[in-house]
């Protein structure tokens, strides 16, 4: 045992070796994988980025988010696959900090918590990915590090930044306000803890000439108002039903457990470690179940544009990870007789969840092109022989993008298919239509709807110049068959 001790003593190079093992096995199938995890949303954080030094404008796109935006574009101007490693880097970030966090709270088998972080499936699966989920979870565990040091200042500007990484930053602001406010009455970090939103919101005034550009920008807030439910609704319990792909077999146990040590001993604590308690039930139960909740809700209710994603979980994994350790800690100290009877069982539960992340990655690793994108390869294919150049192209489509190294910015020959105008666009123009984006986002149906006067199909005003039908039919977003169809707009009726 003495000698055991002294083996694992210093926890530090085992996990640089866990960290450059997972980096390598990460990247190495970023590299060799044709596809990608997040769909077009991916596609779309990278094209935003990557074209950001281009448009300034676009640093402030409170879809692809801003503060994501600045960070990721010198990776996406290098390629598609920084953008990738850029998220890597993140998440096994995250881990380490969720390690340092605990060590600063005195908390033993901190390398417990990292391990945590970095073994659910729905992490490891999206960290292929050009999304934000994994920069809003590196900077909040990075507050949460600031909080656990006890560096006010810091840790509440850090978090007023989180809305910006994504939207439900506000969800975590909200929480970390009234910690702030009612538990620590650190009443003068509160001017830190506004100072993201305030210079963020000043910037997109003076830019856009919005004085609430914080709110009326915000794509989430605008999909509530127009009623936009493209996704529709699931149940209250989606989430909590998928937590064993969240959060791994031995995160979703050990993070009921220090939930519940946390409510316990938050009320019943000696003054000796009343800050930890408070700490752990009040800022990172409070976040982590706020959260979890508002998602669960927003999914159940159909609200916000939410589609019901696990990978909006991936912002709080560190949460779960560092209430995981602390259950561990109370359990072993209040039942300190059955403390190898309580190890070897979290070990249990760590191998069987490491076998199913094994598992997991032998499956569905490295992640192939969609069959939506297949077809795009040859729209992609076909555009490079007909002569475009002189027209506008109408699409709503990232992967076109990237596979015809087309700029969606460049309003002289693209537009966004959701712009398309029946009556102003000009006669020439391309319209590419798709069955994902096109009757969704877009609103423009392919053939004519009796409470739509604008459609495509037989329409006296344009002609079909070529059809992109799978051999095997398949559906898409809200139940329609994915099909191709490129138009051309040869006249216009309305005007005439």
């Amino acid at each position: 045992m003495i000698l055991k001790s002294k083996i694992f003593h210093n926890q530090i190079p085992y996990l640089i070796l866990l960290s450059i093992f997972t980096f390598i096995v990460l990247v190495y199938y970023a590299i060799i994988s044709p596809g990608c995890e997040g769909g077009m949303d991916s596609y779309n954080h990278y094209l935003i980025s990557r074209y950001s030094w281009k448009y300034p404008r676009l640093f402030l796109d409170q879809w692809g988010k801003p503060l994501y935006n600045i960070l990721a574009s010198p990776f996406a101007n290098i390629g598609f696959l920084w953008v990738k490693i850029f998220n890597i880097t993140l998440y096994i970030g995250s881990a380490w900090f969720t390690w340092a966090t605990l060590k600063k709270l005195g908390l033993h088998l901190a390398w417990i918590g990292f391990i945590l972080v970095i073994l659910p499936q729905v992490s490891i699966e999206n960290t292929i990915s050009g999304l934000t989920e994994f920069l809003n979870e590196f900077l909040l565990i990075l507050f949460l590090y600031f909080a656990a040091s006890k560096r006010w200042n810091l840790a509440a500007a850090l978090c007023g930044l989180l809305p910006f990484a994504r939207s439900e930053g506000f969800v975590i602001m909200a929480a970390t306000g009234f910690y702030l406010l009612f538990i620590e009455k650190q009443y003068k970090s509160l001017i830190w803890f506004i100072a993201g939103p305030f210079i963020f919101n000043l910037i997109g005034w003076a830019v856009e000439g919005d004085p609430f550009w914080i709110i009326t920008n915000n794509p989430y807030i605008k999909a509530q108002v127009k009623a936009l439910n493209l996704c529709g609704s699931g149940s209250l319990f989606a989430y909590a039903k998928l937590c064993r792909f969240i959060f791994s077999l031995a995160g979703s146990v050990l993070l009921v457990l220090g939930s519940i040590s946390a409510f316990i001993l938050f009320f019943k604590s000696n003054k000796e470690k009343i800050f930890l308690h408070r700490y752990m039930f009040w800022l990172v139960a409070g976040i982590f179940w706020l959260y979890f909740g508002v998602h669960s809700f927003i999914w159940w209710k159909g609200l916000m544009g939410s589609c019901g994603y696990s990978r909006v979980m991936i912002v709080i994994t560190p949460l779960m990870a560092l209430l995981g350790v602390y259950a561990v800690n109370i359990l072993i100290s209040k039942f300190s007789t059955f403390k190898t009877t309580i190890l070897v069982i979290v070990s249990g539960l760590l191998i069987i969840s490491t076998s199913h992340a094994h598992q997991f990655v032998k499956r569905n690793l490295p992640f192939e092109i969609s069959d939506e994108q297949k077809e795009f390869v040859k729209v992609a294919y076909w555009l490079e022989t007909y002569n475009h150049k002189d027209n506008m192209v109408y699409f709503l489509y990232p992967y076109l993008n990237i596979l015809a190294d087309i700029d969606p910015y460049d309003k002289k020959h693209f537009e966004f298919l959701w712009s398309f105008d029946f009556e102003y666009s000009p006669v020439g123009s391309l319209v590419i239509w798709d069955g994902h984006f096109g009757p969704n986002e877009c609103q423009i149906p392919l053939y004519k709807v009796a409470d739509k006067p604008n459609y495509l199909m037989n329409n006296p005003d344009f002609i079909l110049l070529k059809s992109f039908i799978p051999k095997k039919p398949f559906t898409t977003l809200g139940g329609y068959p994915f099909e191709i169809h490129v138009f051309k707009k040869v006249k216009n009726s309305v005007k005439n």
